[in-house]
């Protein structure tokens, strides 16, 4: 508005200063540089206030870029429920596992009939010794031969004790010497007793 009001003073002075013949060609050609250059200076006006808008967005888009973002905290999450295993059952199968392989010299823990990792571990032994694979598992052959081997240890107790005397790896070489007899087809047991030769001229036997 007051670019308007200047001009509109202006032209006035101008009219009553000039001669009226050549203020009446003046005037047409004051009149249209007026209306130019007011048309000149409100586009000029409006392209400042656009950049002076965009400077501010800019601005006010830089405050936004410099302050930190905070996010709300995800929702936390129930921890998951310990899921505990039942204890191992105790079978009497178990007892006689853990009795052969203990016999033999395995360590199996207690003789409890659970076979947990110390039996598991025990078992890895034998198969070892025996140069099966280390699973800690047993084959149906595997165990035939171990609680088979001790029950019939057990049984000759007196002439066994010799057989593992003569025995590189003692008690538990006998489980070599039954899986040899097993693999023979031998039908009957391997005699316990002692052979002649051991037996001095005056009945006793040589150690």
């Amino acid at each position: 508005m007051l670019p308007i009001k200047l001009t509109s003073a202006v032209l006035a002075t101008a009219l009553a200063l000039v001669p009226a013949p050549r203020a009446s060609a003046d005037t047409k050609d004051f009149l249209a540089g007026a209306v130019l250059g007011g048309i000149a200076g409100a586009v000029i006006q409006k392209e400042v206030r656009k950049q002076k808008l965009a400077r501010e967005q800019q601005q006010r888009a830089r405050a936004r870029a410099a302050t930190p973002q905070t996010y709300a905290p995800a929702p936390s999450r129930a921890a998951p429920k310990k899921t505990y295993r039942a204890s191992i059952p105790a079978t009497p199968e178990g007892r006689e596992i853990q009795s052969s392989l203990a016999y033999f010299g395995f360590d199996a823990g207690p003789i409890d009939g659970r076979i947990g990792p110390a039996t598991r571990s025990a078992i890895s032994d034998y198969q070892s010794y025996m140069a099966y694979d280390r699973t800690g598992t047993l084959t149906s052959f595997q165990q035939r031969l171990l609680t088979s081997s001790y029950l019939r240890a057990e049984t000759a107790e007196d002439s066994t004790l010799g057989v593992i005397a003569g025995l590189p790896d003692g008690t538990k070489g006998l489980l070599k010497l039954y899986r040899d007899d097993l693999a023979s087809g031998a039908a009957q047991q391997r005699n316990l007793a002692p052979s002649p030769s051991s037996i001095s001229p005056t009945g006793a036997i040589d150690l």
